[in-house]
């Protein structure tokens, strides 16, 4: 039995996830190129003349049930695409656009090679304006060292086991075609200044002036025309947004020629004593007790790629109805769209960067900080893996990609460069790097261990025992993961081993056990200070039966409407600290 979702088993090969792909800067043009690509594997530099191109549906990536094949990319091996697309050549600009590949690639069209780009998380535009015709041949060459070489890989490995997870390579996000008309709007930059009612735009494109339009409901609340790339909004009273009340402006920019639809929320992230000197995080100035899960983003059928915007959907608003107000989006980066949702439906977003390097360092990352050996200094980078200059120089330039993408979204709340020591290294360093290019955000700088006492968060991780309340320090106290509580729903999973942190066969008994690690670790601890807690984690994967959801979504394991009356006493029960 192959184990698909409900969305995998419809998906529509022929134009798969053919959604609009960037929503904070909506035009007119938009040319799919997902569905029924060729590929074929080899180690030269150009593809096999007499070998045979089989099928893939892009852009579910080499290795998931989605793509049609079972194959996966050895380390030294090339991924070679192929597709043919008919276009109709105008007077604007023409501009491919990938959303993700993994790990590099070179892209080339009718035979010329028009960019390259290197890591498997960003997305990346190239102008082909000079080289596109009636009917076009589209080529991109892919590489992927996944655990072995010098860019983030997250929970992927060539071995997969335990934590570790199935390898996937190449194209994974969607392939599409834009036109840009001679004044436009390249790139969009937009920063909410909650407490002065202001919003500031930072515009690049070819433009010699732009009108700003802002409407509230359908009222136009904002005007203004600009020859500048800088422009300021000011609004006389400001609706916010919250997870209660997820209230979107909807932004439009209009050039001599181009028209861009954008959107933004006002809120604010910071955090401050409540009446008893306890830190608690602010949304808007008010304390807000953060209840999340860990969202690893794997699907059975697609991997790290949703079978569709429904999918999306359905997973976060059930999230949403269990009362979560939070997901922290573990060594992942998602297509842009997921975190358009989670704006348009009111989750807060902590984004974790994709952890990379190596080699694992077992025994400083995984054993010696369950027994009590949670800090070591990160100033030698050979200790966690980076020991490797080529290898941190790729860190740096993989999380600008990440924050520069991820500028503009309304959800997301904090950054996480390193995740339990794995691929650490100078975190004060890079903790200070983040503050520089974001200042509107907090910083979770070593989640789990391994702390420099760097960022906004004291961020722990307790699995095997109950939660103790730590030494108070200048940041806000986070239970950054916790559960982890696995139980196998037969005929909803892959697993031949099941992994979690405790076992159970009863799911009823998983229930109350849930209840009552939330009552005992969590809610007794908030008055002492706890300020936030995030549930290992939202769905099984492959070997960890720890969600919960069952891995093809079909099953909620906890009751929907237990969990929701757990989050209302942590939540709307300490909604005023």
């Amino acid at each position: 039995m192959v184990l698909l979702s409900p969305w995998g088993e419809k998906l529509n090969t022929k134009l798969p996830l053919n959604d609009y792909p960037r929503m904070q800067m909506q035009r007119g043009s938009f040319l799919c190129l997902n569905g029924e690509w060729e590929f074929q594997i080899n180690k030269g530099n150009i593809p096999d003349g007499k070998a045979f191109w089989e099928k893939i549906i892009v852009p579910f990536a080499l290795g998931s049930k989605l793509s049609g094949t079972k194959k996966q990319l050895r380390p030294g091996e090339v991924l070679w695409y192929r597709r043919y697309f008919e276009y109709t050549p105008g007077e604007n600009r023409v501009i491919l656009n990938f959303e993700a590949v993994d790990q590099c690639c070179t892209v080339y069209v009718n035979g010329f090679e028009v960019g390259t780009h290197e890591g498997g998380y960003s997305p990346f535009s190239l102008d082909i304006t000079e080289y596109v015709k009636p009917y076009n041949e589209l080529v991109v060459r892919c590489t992927d060292n996944s655990d072995e070489g010098i860019y983030g890989y997250g929970k992927q490995r060539l071995k997969p086991e335990g934590i570790w997870y199935t390898p996937s390579s190449g194209i994974w996000q969607t392939v599409w075609i834009e036109e840009l008309t001679p004044h436009a709007i390249y790139d969009l930059k937009i920063l909410p200044d909650y407490d002065n009612k202001k919003v500031y735009l930072q515009m690049t494109g070819s433009f010699r002036q732009a009108i700003i339009n802002v409407f509230e409901d359908r009222k136009l609340v904002h005007r203004g025309i600009t020859a500048q790339k800088s422009y300021t909004i000011t609004l006389d009273e400001i609706h916010p947004w919250s997870p209660d009340d997820p209230f979107l402006y909807d932004l439009y920019i209009e050039t001599e020629d181009d028209a861009v639809r954008s959107y933004f929320g006002m809120r604010k992230f910071s955090y401050g004593p409540d009446e008893h000197g306890k830190l608690r995080f602010r949304l808007n100035n008010e304390p807000l007790f953060l209840s999340g899960l860990l969202d690893q983003g794997y699907t059975v059928d697609g991997l790290l790629t949703y079978p569709s915007d429904e999918a999306m959907r359905y997973e976060l608003m059930k999230i949403k109805s269990m009362g979560f107000n939070m997901l922290r989006k573990h060594v992942k980066v998602e297509c842009r769209r997921w975190y358009y949702l989670c704006d348009k439906l009111g989750i807060l977003v902590m984004q974790d960067m994709p952890n990379g390097g190596g080699p694992y360092a077992f025994r400083d990352i995984a054993v010696l900080p369950t027994i009590g050996f949670r800090r070591f200094r990160d100033d030698n980078p050979e200790r966690f893996g980076r020991k490797d200059p080529e290898g941190r120089k790729a860190y740096y330039m993989e999380l600008d990609d990440m924050i520069n993408n991820l500028y503009n979204a309304v959800c997301v709340f904090a950054w996480v460069p390193f995740n339990e020591g794995w691929g650490q290294f100078d975190s004060v360093k890079v903790t200070e790097h983040i503050h520089e290019f974001d200042q509107s955000r907090l910083i979770d700088s070593t989640s789990g261990w391994h702390d420099q006492g760097a960022g906004d968060f004291n961020s722990r991780h307790v699995y095997f025992h109950h939660f103790h309340m730590p030494k108070a320090d200048q940041r806000v106290l986070l239970l950054s993961e916790f559960g982890g509580y696995a139980y196998l729903e037969h005929g909803h999973s892959e697993a031949d081993q099941l992994y979690g942190y405790k076992k159970f066969t009863d799911k009823l008994k998983l229930n109350d056990a849930v209840e009552d690690l939330y009552l005992k670790d969590i809610l007794r601890n908030i008055p002492k200070g706890l300020a936030g807690c995030i549930y290992t984690q939202v769905a099984d994967v492959e070997n960890e039966c720890n969600g919960l959801f069952t891995a093809d979504r079909r099953i909620l394991k906890i009751d929907e409407r237990r969990m929701r009356r757990i989050n209302d006493k942590l939540i709307r029960g300490n909604k005023h600290g």
